[in-house]
């Protein structure tokens, strides 16, 4: 049993005989508070994830919980600090022999897509465990288990690697969720988004491959950030697999233009929402997704959706609303927009032809390529970036088409830029890009698995993958962007 201080933060607990278990944990969904036994339904509350630098309690009750069999009572609710009977507080929770948080030393074999570590048990089972490098000894808590794999809480650092390093952010500490990798070195945070890339390709597109690697310069910081409120307006960003807040004043990624909005206050209450800015051209744009901004925000920030912010990349000016996509800062685009240039011009190809810029977004790559073809050929889905592209393609020979990709007929292409979202071009957008009989296709993917699934799919249609590099544009994250260049001979001989 429990004495309850003051009221912040979740724990639960399932008594059990003599013995207790304790678990806190972020919850926002369900019931505040129930009492019951025999309640299967509360697996899915405490199946959650909690950051090793979390003061939340790490042990949890055993899936007998899970199976009806739970004996005595179950509680959730909200507290700061909490006292046993016997005046432990609460750091560690007493013992319990369970199935899920069972006790292991484990070494730390590889990070995988995602950002998590990778580790096997004695039994054969994998465990994925975050806030962790490859080569590292450490002690972890089951959080979760299936028949063959689970995941693992950080309970202690038994032997650490030497890129491991103090977060340099404060909110880290605090549990934030923006940045997941900062507990490593830079340097080392580049050289494993290569190997996490190279293993993706390698497993997922059977795809041997020896990818270059492009950083940007230290100084580049995010020009666009999601954020959430609090009841009080306070901004913030979630925390890590949860949906609780952790407030931030200033962001250490961020732009010192983003830092100036969110230092003040934006929303009256709780809600959610885009901040975008353009230190070129000193632009500012917040998009509230929900909630209500507050009524003395300064005149010169655009709102809304269809608030628009200019940005300058490559030499060339855009239009770019509040609810288009575009990279995370200018610098991140023209780094793009480099390596892409880079691969066409060492394939020397005749000016002239078709591009067709696939997922084009605002029309980045057609109107830094358009001196090159005779026709470009925009597709995207969003209606507001279409709406951005036609102002920004107007002195163009372009075509703008509103679809999805599986949906739009294909025509003929001598090139193929393709920029779909995180789940990458899929079986069918693979589909529409070899209907185009382009013979060079350069993919640009925000995922290493869905990348390389659309590398095999291209492959399999036929076409070369040349040369594959990697972008490190997220800088204390595990996000990457991978180019890959694919040629082919798909004349009607042939």
């Amino acid at each position: 049993r429990a004495a309850i201080t003051s009221g912040v933060r979740t724990i639960r607990w399932a008594s059990k005989g003599s013995e207790v278990c304790l678990r806190a944990a972020a919850i926002t969904s369900g019931p505040k508070v129930r009492f019951g036994t025999n309640w299967p339904s509360i697996t899915s509350h405490w199946i959650r994830s909690t950051p090793a630098s979390s003061s939340a309690l790490t042990s949890s009750p055993s899936f007998e919980k899970s199976a009806g069999r739970t004996e005595g009572d179950i509680w959730i609710g909200s507290v700061a600090r909490f006292t046993l009977a016997n005046g432990r507080t609460g750091q560690t929770a007493p013992p319990y022999a369970g199935a899920v948080n069972e006790g292991h030393i484990v070494r730390i074999d590889k990070l995988v897509a995602g950002g998590d570590g990778l580790t096997r048990l004695e039994d054969g089972r994998v465990v994925f465990v975050p806030d962790v490098l490859p080569g590292e000894t450490v002690e972890i808590s089951l959080d979760t288990k299936a028949k063959d794999f689970g995941r693992g809480v950080v309970l202690d650092v038994v032997e650490a690697s030497p890129d491991r390093r103090e977060p340099p952010c404060p909110h880290v500490a605090e549990g934030c969720g923006g940045c997941d990798w900062q507990h490593i070195e830079p340097s080392a945070q580049s050289r494993t988004k290569v190997d996490i890339v190279t293993e993706a390709f390698a497993r997922t597109g059977k795809l041997e491959i020896t990818p270059r690697l492009r950083t940007l310069d230290a100084t580049a910081r995010r020009t666009t950030v999601r954020m959430v409120a609090d009841q009080n307006g306070t901004l913030g960003f979630r925390m890590g697999e949860s949906n609780e807040m952790v407030g931030v004043a200033s962001c250490m990624v961020a732009h010192p233009m983003v830092n100036e909005i969110i230092a003040r206050p934006v929303l009256e209450g709780p809600g959610e929402v885009t901040i975008r800015v353009s230190p070129r051209t000193g632009e500012r744009g917040v998009w509230c997704h929900e909630g209500q901004m507050v009524r003395e925000m300064d005149a010169s920030i655009s709102r809304g959706a269809r608030g628009v912010v200019h940005e300058v990349v490559d030499g060339h000016r855009f239009k770019v609303s509040m609810g288009s996509f575009f990279q995370s800062s200018a610098e991140a685009a023209e780094l793009i927009v480099d390596v892409v240039r880079r691969r066409l011009n060492g394939l020397e190809l005749e000016p002239g032809g078709t591009l067709v810029d696939a997922y084009g977004g605002v029309g980045l790559f057609s109107k830094v390529f358009a001196d090159r073809f005779d026709e470009l050929v925009l597709v995207e889905s969003n209606p507001q970036a279409c709406r951005d592209a036609i102002t920004n393609l107007e002195d163009c020979a372009a075509t703008i088409i509103q679809s999805q990709m599986e949906h739009w007929d294909p025509c003929d292409a001598d090139v193929v830029i393709a920029d779909p979202a995180r789940q990458g071009l899929g079986k069918q957008g693979a589909q529409a890009i070899v209907d185009t009989g382009a013979p060079v296709v350069v993919l640009v993917s925000c995922d290493p698995v869905a990348g390389a699934r659309d590398a095999r799919l291209l492959v399999s249609a036929g076409y070369e993958l040349r040369e594959v590099e990697v972008l490190d544009i997220f800088p204390e994250t595990h996000h990457v962007e991978v180019i890959s260049l694919f040629t082919g001979d798909f004349s009607e001989e042939d």
